[in-house]
């Protein structure tokens, strides 16, 4: 089976009742537009009956008030009918919601690389002008495949019909059919490849736009500006170049395909015209034919449309089905071992090598953490010490060697269960559009206000928070752009804490923190959370006072463990590295 149509078929699985009203109600607007000429044309052909041969009926009007009522009540079906592209649209809406929920569920399992791949405005493209409106997929779910199952069955209700009426005059009222097929069939991968090119452009206009507003503050104190508007207009230059392309496409095809069938409907009347002239139909069949000819000219362009439109949609669910098939890290971790408690962490001769870096970035490394203790990771700018933090949360996968947590493989654990008992404090911190409290709240569904409380004063919030307008309940924009650096660091501290993590991961934070508030949050920290492990990435040296060991990375990717005085005694490297550090402190 194509794999466009078995998806479609797993949506109308999905939504199979609506799809259901959708099949009947389709199947009733066909019949009643169609018994209506018919009606008709039985009445025509009843009254001149009536005037050609009156001793035939003695009570005329009984027959004509019976017509009478078959055309009322096909009207008051009508008025149900009627209501139908309404649904339909409604369905339409209810299909696009359904496909942004189930896609989004995928992007947030997905790791580093997927975000990689695929930037912010592209998975927002995909996620809305993928989805929504002609000729996307959402739409063409319900009205684009139901507007042709409509003129489908209304084409196969007026033949059935017609044939039973005139052969000939029925064939020639189809003739345009295989014409219009033809069409589509050499036009069909020039359809999908535009189609493509256009979402492609849309993607790296949205992709633009994302870039421009989310480093405005650099655009502006740079006077970038018009470097960012010749960016713009290249993107835009592109999108006009490919939708000019989609729109040249479809307006030469509708163009072709209403000719066809206007000279297939001007020879329906010259014939038909002919035959009832010669009496060899009646007028009231004349009138059917020219009826049912004049309803089937959209419905025999729809048919085709349904092609144009679907290559369109497919294109939408390639590009839908390429984020969600993307391959993840959790395909790796899918053990099913839940950890509980942290006990201890190892790293046995584990090697890590990014896809884009010419040599590993880790070499061999070993070590392992205790429960309670404290370690400082240093290293070099890039020596990977943030990738030993991503090792553990299961946001890389180790290209050789064991993890192992409490023992355990860490393939074998369940990578959820993890991430619950581990805190990580990333070194660019990140807070969403909300209040204060809704930031620190985050990854907690229930805390208690005691916990609450005990995490904000840990983290050196109390003071800064007494200072802001409404408190915890002051909204701190998208990124946290109303707050400062040192705030921000501090929020996504208390947002680590607030889940009272067994292994506590710090990246860096002390960047924005001042050496008074890191000397309060390592004594907060051990009187609040004195049983906490943690591993702490740091430039700054005045952080050896707080931890227990330190390892030391190598610019070889080497790690080396152990208490600060023992490395600096057996290490040269080391030894080297934190004089550089004490004289760059020193000229600061």
């Amino acid at each position: 089976m194509n794999k466009h149509i078995k998806w479609i078929l797993e949506q109308y699985k999905a939504q199979k009742w609506f799809v259901l009203i959708m099949v009947v109600l389709t199947l009733l607007s066909s019949f009643v537009s169609i018994a209506f000429p018919y009606v008709f044309k039985e009445m025509l052909d009843l009254l001149k009956d009536i005037l050609q041969f009156p001793q035939k009926y003695p009570e005329p009007m009984k027959a004509v008030y019976r017509i009478i009522k078959i055309l009322f009540a096909i009207g008051l079906a009508q008025l149900v009918t009627g209501l139908y592209p309404g649904i339909r649209g409604w369905v339409n809406m209810r299909f696009e919601h359904s496909l942004r929920v189930l896609y989004f569920k995928h992007i947030l399992t997905k790791d580093f690389s997927f975000f990689q791949k695929f930037r912010t405005g592209d998975i927002v493209t995909r996620l809305t002008d993928d989805l929504s409106d002609y000729p996307r997929v959402s739409w063409f779910l319900c009205s684009g495949i139901f507007r042709a199952f409509n003129s489908f069955s209304m084409i196969v209700f007026a033949l059935v019909v017609m044939f039973s009426i005139n052969v000939k005059l029925t064939l020639l009222s189809i003739a345009p059919l295989p014409f219009m097929m033809l069409i589509f069939y050499f036009t069909a991968d020039k359809v999908y490849t535009n189609y493509n090119r256009n979402q492609q452009a849309i993607s790296a206009i949205n992709n633009q736009l994302e870039m421009s507003f989310s480093g405005i503050r650099i655009v502006k104190s740079f006077v970038s500006e018009e470097k960012y508007n010749r960016f713009f207009d290249i993107a835009l230059a592109k999108r006009f170049k490919t939708e000019m392309s989609m729109v040249k496409l479809n307006a030469i095809l509708s163009l072709i395909w209403q000719y066809i069938d206007y000279i297939a409907q001007i020879g329906v009347i010259l014939f038909g015209g002919y035959l009832a002239v010669k009496g060899e139909i009646t007028v009231g069949t004349f009138f059917l034919f020219y009826t049912y000819l004049s309803m089937m000219i959209y419905p025999l362009i729809d048919l085709p449309q349904l092609f144009v439109s679907g290559k369109q949609a497919f294109v939408n669910i390639d590009r839908l089905e390429e984020m969600k098939n993307y391959p993840t890290l959790n395909d790796e971790f899918k053990g099913h071992h839940k950890v509980k408690e942290f006990s201890t962490l190892s790293f046995e001769n584990v090697s890590f090598q990014y896809p884009d870096k010419p040599s590993p970035v880790l070499k061999n490394v070993s070590f392992e953490l205790g429960r309670g203790e404290k370690m400082l990771i240093l290293g070099a700018t890039g020596s990977g010490k943030t990738t030993i933090a991503n090792l553990i949360l299961g946001l890389l996968k180790a290209n050789s060697g064991i993890i192992k947590i409490n023992g355990k493989p860490i393939n074998e654990i369940d990578i959820k269960s993890l991430r619950n008992i581990v805190a990580y404090v990333p070194q660019e911190p990140l807070l969403f559009g909300g209040s204060v409290k809704d930031n620190i709240l985050f990854a907690v569904e229930q805390a208690s206000e005691k916990d609450y409380q005990i995490a904000v004063k840990t983290s050196q919030l109390e003071d800064e928070i007494a200072s802001f307008p409404d408190r915890d309940n002051t909204f701190v924009g998208n990124r946290g752009l109303s707050v400062s650096g040192g705030q921000k660091q501090r929020l996504t501290i208390a947002r680590a804490l607030i889940k009272k993590p067994q292994l506590l991961i710090l990246d860096d934070i002390t960047a924005s923190l001042d050496a008074e508030n890191e000397e309060k949050l390592w004594q907060a920290l051990r009187e609040n959370y004195p049983d906490i492990s943690a591993i702490v990435i740091s430039h700054r040296l005045s952080t050896l006072h707080y931890v227990d060991s330190v390892l030391f990375i190598d610019s070889q990717g080497y790690a080396h463990k152990g208490s600060h005085d023992y490395l600096v005694f057996n290490n040269q490297e080391y030894h080297d590295f934190l004089r550089d550090h004490l004289k760059q402190e020193n000229e600061k």
